[in-house]
């Protein structure tokens, strides 16, 4: 069943959500972030049926594919206008995983941007008001980069909400010493029902007007940075790709959105190079969600009706035993036939004497990556970091 929505109404959209999971912990409304974030309206406590949804294989309360938009929905509010997105309130895990391994600073503060980045989007004449993005990598879990047709490496960028980052620091695994010390004790980590995580990529625009001209009217732009050596890249980068993972089941659940004109933008690592595109099928009941919401979208004028869901997955395997697959064209670029999210993520693991956990399946010679069930007799002697494998971007206290 797809729900018709109509005119996008925010309060709407809000309480469709609330069937699985909190809007206070999805949108992280009482968070403040970087300067001037906006949070999502209709703050209400978490219920009941949030947290029976993630009890057992049955199914969603509402079909997968509805969750998963009504997430994409609700953390890109205001779906029109130039006003900074729900999820732009998140904390970036370049403000929890410090450098030094220290403790990060409090949820409702961050780091101030770096003087030069200040002092170049000034130049610029960027909007100090809105918020900053670090995209502090161009490199996908394959080691491998993706190119656009700028000849750039699209960039990537990782947030929390508040249950992820409140567990993280109530835990101390923000450090390696922490997860070191979790393993040692044989303890394995549980995020609360209510965490969040989300994996974003970009194309970047820096100040160039002609890369702007030909992505504004088909993504959504915001103001970013990145370190390149020892200077500062700054100007503005397009939204290309996001995941949204959600702990309102046990073992997570992964849903993947992409803008539909990558193609047009990014391009694979042939010979000449060609349009970067999904490779896998997307389900009839996924196409027709993606239908009904982008028209619904469209008829706003929302910049989002450019995207559309490749899918939604909560099993290791299919009711025949098979490897279900997930992903995304501009996240797991050159893997997509053997990208598994949650089997990937169900290696997240540490062991004293090992270090983390090798999601490389090197079997038999080859180099590929897991999926379908867990392979669990290579994980014994780890304890598990419960599928968050952004922990790995922690450094070690000194």
């Amino acid at each position: 069943m797809i729900v018709q929505l109509g005119p996008f109404r925010p309060r709407a959209v809000v309480a469709g959500i609330l069937a699985l999971v909190s809007i206070a912990a999805l949108a992280g409304c009482d968070a403040a972030g970087p300067p001037v974030r906006q949070a999502a309206e209709g703050a209400a406590p978490q219920s009941e049926a949030a947290r029976d949804a993630g009890t057992g294989p049955q199914a969603f309360a509402v079909p997968p594919e509805e969750t998963a938009w009504q997430w994409f929905l609700t953390l890109n509010e205001p779906l029109t206008g130039g006003k900074p997105k729900a999820w732009e309130s998140w904390k970036q895990t370049s403000a929890v995983y410090l450098p030094d391994g220290s403790k990060p600073l409090p949820w409702d503060q961050n780091p101030p941007l770096p003087e030069p980045v200040v002092e170049e989007a000034k130049k610029q004449g960027l909007d100090l008001t809105r918020p900053f993005h670090n995209l502090d990598t161009d490199v996908q879990v394959d080691g491998l980069t993706l190119r656009d047709v700028y000849r750039q490496d699209v960039r990537y960028q990782l947030l929390m909400n508040r249950g992820t980052f409140d567990y993280i620091l109530a835990t101390g695994v923000y450090n390696v010493n922490g997860q070191e010390q979790r393993a040692a004790d044989g303890e394995p980590l549980d995020f609360p029902a209510e965490s969040f995580e989300l994996k974003t990529s970009w194309i970047w625009i820096g100040d160039d007007q002609a890369i702007r001209g030909q992505l504004a009217p088909k993504y959504y732009i915001v103001n970013a940075y990145y370190r390149d050596g020892d200077r500062y890249q700054v100007g503005q980068a397009a939204l290309t790709g996001m995941h949204i993972i959600s702990k309102v089941r046990p073992n997570w659940v992964w849903t993947t959105f992409e803008n539909v004109n990558n193609p047009e933008f990014t391009v694979d690592n042939a010979q000449p190079p060609g349009p970067q595109r999904y490779e896998l099928p997307i389900a009839p009941d996924v196409e027709a969600a993606n239908a009904e919401h982008r028209e619904a979208l469209r008829q706003q004028g929302s910049i989002f009706a450019e995207y559309r869901l490749n899918g939604v997955q909560s099993e290791f395997v299919d009711p025949e035993g098979q490897p279900i697959l997930l992903a995304s064209s501009q996240i797991e670029s050159a893997f997509q036939h053997s990208s598994s999210c949650i089997t990937c993520h169900g290696t997240a693991s540490y062991s004293v004497e090992r270090g983390y956990f090798d999601f490389v399946d090197r079997s038999d010679g080859g180099i590929t990556y897991y999926t379908g069930n867990l392979p669990e007799a290579k994980l014994e002697g780890f304890t598990s970091l419960d599928f968050v494998w952004s922990l790995k971007r922690a450094s070690r206290q000194r």
